[in-house]
């Protein structure tokens, strides 16, 4: 087994919170690991990135090569895009946030940095921002995204949450709630996405959707799982999609949803 994770944001948004995770678990499951220091400017905001390393085989080099990475996991859009040329050819995952970080006067238009995002053959868009504030506390932002990562990671889910519940413990129990509730949201992103993607739904597709539905800390029913993909048979279920993005309005994340935005 060998890993490699470009973890990459803004300074101040937790890298380092979610590479202790990470690299908990994988001390736990008995893999090697490397993972140098974090680069970046992070007390300017300036651009962070963290390089995570696990083998069940000695690691020569802390650092990911280009062209190598298994699983980009980013904060920031802009910064998703900064380091695709470490992302592997073959198999490699992209998972950003949506929300972003304009902290420079020439930052691009937003909807330049989606459309180049959109044309990923894999490639996973969280409303992390949303899904955090919902838990309880923007700054679990980062759990978000950790947690829509947690299917590709060669860790059980509650091993994950065991070291995120020492990282928050230090500090209080009601954090370790909201960053628990905001890593199982993140979780169910993921989950419902591999659910549309196996019924053959378009990766583009999916991309435009996931961010405006308001998922929970827990799985999404088979139920509600049927209503969208019987929304994705639809002719006008990509107009519709397009159009959701357009007006970036958060739908619940019902049986009724789906039908309401074909105007049904």
């Amino acid at each position: 087994m060998k890993q490699d994770i470009l973890l990459c944001g803004v300074g101040g948004q937790g890298i380092l919170s979610m590479a202790y995770v990470i690299d908990s678990s994988a001390m736990e499951a008995g893999y090697f690991l490397k993972q140098p220091e974090v680069h970046g400017m992070s007390q300017r905001g300036g651009a962070v990135q963290a390089h995570v390393r696990v083998s069940d085989k000695p690691i020569a080099s802390d650092l990911i090569p280009l062209g190598i990475a298994d699983m980009i996991l980013s904060l920031e859009p802009l910064e998703s895009l900064r380091y695709l040329p470490y992302l592997s050819a073959a198999g490699g995952r992209l998972i950003t946030d949506i929300t972003p970080f304009i902290n420079i006067p020439d930052y691009p238009d937003p909807s330049s940095v989606y459309g180049q995002l959109f044309q990923l053959p894999s490639v996973l868009l969280v409303n992390g921002s949303h899904l955090a504030r919902k838990a309880g506390s923007p700054k679990a932002q980062n759990m978000v995204l950790l947690g829509a990562s947690s299917a590709l990671l060669p860790y059980p889910a509650p091993m994950l949450e065991k070291h995120l519940a020492v990282l928050f413990a230090r500090k209080s129990e009601r954090l370790v709630h909201i960053n628990v509730n905001a890593f199982r949201a993140g979780r169910a992103v993921s989950g419902f996405q591999q659910i549309l993607s196996q019924a053959g739904v378009p990766i583009g597709l999916i991309a435009r959707l996931l961010p405006w539905l308001d998922f929970e800390p827990w799985p999404v029913s088979s139920a509600v799982s049927r209503a969208w993909v019987e929304f994705f048979k639809s002719p006008a279920a990509c107009a519709a999609t397009d159009a959701l993005w357009a007006e970036r309005k958060v739908l619940p994340l019902d049986e009724e949803a789906p039908r309401k935005l074909l105007g049904g």
